[in-house]
């Protein structure tokens, strides 16, 4: 007979596993040690989880979710397209990458020992750049939705190094100047592309332009 599943048994382990997730990250953490912390038997958590990845998933994509979620509310405060850029580039550098002690260090040890016959999918990373990519085109318009596709890659590519170095070094975050630097790099390339010479010419040429130059970076 199939073991009846209990929604506060789910949430149990849940609340487990994110707490020794927090403390002594994914690869320090066991199924023992999440069914022990729930107070219920390894075999349950089997029950409601196909492993110790999906676990992982369950808690990871509502943190992120509400991360992002806090991003866009913050924004709508904003109206200086330089500083909403600068908000969005911070937010995935600097702000996640640090959150909750470098939570977000526990996706990188599960990626770095895990692949897809173990369940793991691109999904949520994909529907995160596809999100970022939304905020960067309303700050730089000019640039279009495929360019602006590339630059949230690039970003989130970005973010899993800041956040292995937050776990490595010891808590180091982006530097601001960096962030103030990629932030002009783009606004730059926003107004190469709109300057009468170069309407015409490819959005990306103008970017790939001005990327190669140097960019003031406001104080």
């Amino acid at each position: 007979m199939a073991q009846i599943k209990k929604a506060e048994v789910r949430q149990a382990i849940l609340d487990a596993a994110y707490k020794l997730f927090s403390q002594k990250g994914y690869s320090a953490t066991n199924i023992s040690n999440i069914a022990r912390a729930a107070n219920v038997a390894p075999a349950n958590v089997y029950v409601y989880f196909r492993s110790k990845l999906e676990v992982l998933f369950c808690v990871y994509e509502p943190w992120l979710t509400a991360q992002i979620e806090d991003l866009e509310r913050s924004l709508k405060g904003i109206r200086d397209p330089r500083q909403r850029l600068r908000k969005i580039i911070k937010t995935f550098w600097r702000d996640i990458p640090s959150a909750e002690n470098g939570f977000a260090n526990n996706m990188m040890q599960a990626i770095a020992t895990t692949d897809r016959r173990e369940g793991y999918s691109p999904n949520l990373r994909l529907g995160v750049e596809e999100q970022a990519a939304r905020l960067l085109e309303r700050c730089i318009p000019g640039l279009g939705r495929d360019n602006c596709r590339e630059l949230a890659n690039i970003i989130m590519m970005a973010f899993d190094g800041y956040t292995l170095n937050f776990h490595l070094k010891g808590g180091a975050i982006c530097p601001q100047k960096q962030v103030a630097l990629f932030s002009e790099i783009l606004l730059n390339a926003r107004l190469e592309a709109k300057r009468p010479g170069n309407r015409g010419r490819s959005t990306k040429a103008g970017f790939s332009a001005r990327a190669n130059g140097k960019a003031t970076i406001a104080r």
